[in-house]
């Protein structure tokens, strides 16, 4: 009976113009508060959302979707690979070997992660010629010992095709006259830039070439494994090992570049709960609007318990007000904060148009504009926790409402 009389009342307050301007000001810095919250919430974690997907496809777009290896090494590789192939969930599968190596020239150093593939058959795991900036992939051949760097890696060892860097291994060869490091001379073929870290650790060279260098005969380290669905890798990949042969590794791109995207994730939680401090205090305020009106509103709480308006009336009367409050800048901080997450990049792009300034300078970093991504669970999440933080924040000043009797409120009036 007195839900909807308390809905109207509590409405009816939040609408009213208060004799009070003091608590008209603080429930305005209230609804600012949560709607700037909301409204910074959703930004932040759309951009975050985006650092991490445009992340994940630069890396991907030249690993693998996971390995599938055998120690010391995998012989009659043809045969797993087309078994492999053949495997549901999979959508291709190409032999490699792979190792850790120096590169130098001209005295300078850099350590690298070598790749040997054979590109005829890599192209169905990922597309090489898609990210080549300079020289031809189709020198990649066997016998040639050409080799292709990543941009960075070519800058600072300061090569481009045509050029020649010495591939040292840390491995030995024992001579009459001493010890000496395996090395040997390659050509540079063709640089690749995928715009993330591995553009400064990572080269190819043919499968051939990477079995001599390596001493594999026709072994090699494993199969390269590209799924329909990336996120089955860890669940997936384990189970196809099993199905293959004795003493199949199996490990997936969250495992290799697990460390990377755990501090991310790290990140973004430790960022939400900073911004939800903003939205923390709005709710404090809340506390501190509806204590204020209770004060403000002892004579109007006495008339209606007079009249008979029960004490949890009284107290749903201001948990409406409160929440209304909190559910406004709630709405208002998601209607802002969509299209802004949305368009974030090219509101940036603006304004540095304006200013003339450059927020990613593209010699510096990986991109040139922010990316976006919103996820609608985390708008859920955002708004869920608002009106939660709304609710809890209107039970202290509803419940000394409740509790206030009448003759004592009337009695000086």
């Amino acid at each position: 009976m007195y839900k909807p009389l308390a809905l109207f009342i509590g409405l009816r307050y939040t609408q009213a113009k208060r004799r009070n301007q003091f608590i008209s000001f603080v429930s305005l810095i209230s609804l600012l508060g949560m709607v700037l919250g909301v409204l910074a919430l959703i930004v932040v974690l759309s951009v975050m959302n985006g650092f991490e997907a445009e992340l994940r496809g630069r890396i991907l777009s030249v690993l693998p979707h996971g390995h599938i290896t055998a120690q010391p090494a995998l012989k009659e590789w043809p045969r797993w690979q087309q078994q492999l192939a053949q495997q549901p969930g999979v959508k291709a599968a190409a032999p490699y070997v792979a190792g850790n190596i120096m590169l130098s020239r001209y005295g300078l150093l850099r350590n690298a992660r070598l790749n040997a593939i054979d590109p005829s058959l890599e192209q169905g795991v990922w597309s090489m010629a898609d990210h080549m900036i300079a020289g031809d992939m189709t020198q990649l051949a066997p016998g040639r010992y050409g080799i292709v760097l990543g941009d960075i890696l070519a800058r600072y060892l300061g090569v481009r095709p045509g050029d020649e860097v010495t591939v040292m291994l840390p491995k030995v060869t024992i001579t009459p006259v001493g010890v000496y490091p395996r090395v040997k001379r390659f050509t540079v073929v063709a640089i690749f830039s995928v715009g993330a870290q591995l553009d400064s650790d990572t080269a190819f060279i043919h499968l051939a070439d990477g079995q001599k260098l390596f001493q594999l005969g026709q072994a090699v380290t494993g199969l390269r494994v590209e799924l329909e669905d990336i996120f089955s890798a860890p669940t997936l990949l384990p189970q196809l090992a099993q199905q293959l042969f004795p003493g199949a590794i199996a490990s997936s791109w969250q495992q290799s570049q697990g460390s990377l995207f755990q501090a991310m994730k790290m990140e973004k939680t430790m960022i939400t709960l900073l911004l939800l401090v903003i939205v923390t205090i709005a709710a404090f305020n809340i506390i501190s609007i509806l204590t204020m009106m209770v004060a403000d509103k002892r004579s109007d709480i006495a008339v209606l318990r007079t009249m008979g308006m029960s004490p949890k009336a009284i107290r749903n009367i201001f948990m409406i007000q409160g929440m209304a409050v909190g559910s406004g800048g709630i709405l208002l901080g998601i209607v802002l904060g969509l299209p802004l997450a949305f368009y974030v990049g090219e509101v940036v792009a603006t304004v540095e148009s304006w200013l003339g300034l450059t927020v990613f300078n593209p010699n510096v970093y990986f991109i040139s504009k922010i990316p976006s991504l919103v996820q609608w669970q985390d708008v859920a999440i955002i708004a869920g926790a608002g009106f939660l933080l709304s609710a809890l924040a209107t039970i202290y000043p509803a419940m000394r409402a409740a509790n206030i009797h009448p003759a004592e409120a009337l009695r000086y009036e």
